[in-house]
């Protein structure tokens, strides 16, 4: 989209959408990256306790909230469309695009969303880090109790193939 031309595209007439609905679409938005925030703090911490419960609800807790900022988002396209009459405005060219109708204070609103999601980001990164360095761990203590080489699945070379096996149903006991 050319942001020249969505200058040119005022909100419809009698439109009840207005800036501050934005800004506080926004709002809604970084609150809810600083709760996802939590819950990959949360995350880390059940890692580092080998709590496999407060993981495990960290995972739920983290699709709860990024479902909702699916949701969260959608209402922003929508409420971009009704002020630009394009939805598909970057949050950089909201200047642009809204022209002399956009506040100071929908600049800082976005300022801080788009600062909140890098730092989400970093954090995904530092989870995805450490439930790596953790299944690791894992996959080192197994070896260990298992004495020795610990094979990862897969098929052997010299496996023979289905049709090459003599006497079907070895494995399950048919006689009744």
């Amino acid at each position: 989209m050319n942001p020249t031309t969505a200058t040119l595209t005022p909100a419809p007439a009698g439109s009840r959408v207005t800036i501050d609905a934005l800004v506080q679409g926004l709002r809604t938005e970084e609150r809810l990256l600083r709760e996802l925030m939590q819950v990959l703090h949360d995350q880390r911490e059940g890692v580092a306790m080998s709590d496999l419960e407060r993981v495990n609800g960290s995972v739920f807790a983290a699709h709860r909230v990024l479902r909702t900022m699916g949701e969260a988002r959608r209402r922003r396209r929508t409420l971009i469309a009704a002020l630009a009459g394009a939805e598909d405005v970057a949050l950089g060219d909201l200047e642009v695009t809204l022209g002399a109708r956009c506040t100071d204070e929908l600049i800082a609103a976005r300022d801080r969303l788009v600062e909140t999601a890098r730092e989400v980001s970093r954090q995904i990164a530092i989870n995805r880090r450490v439930l790596q360095a953790a299944i690791r761990a894992g996959d080192e203590h197994v070896r260990t109790l298992l004495g020795g080489a610990f094979a990862a699945l897969g098929y052997d070379s010299a496996a023979q193939p289905v049709a090459d096996v003599r006497g079907h149903g070895i494995l399950i006991d048919r006689q009744v």
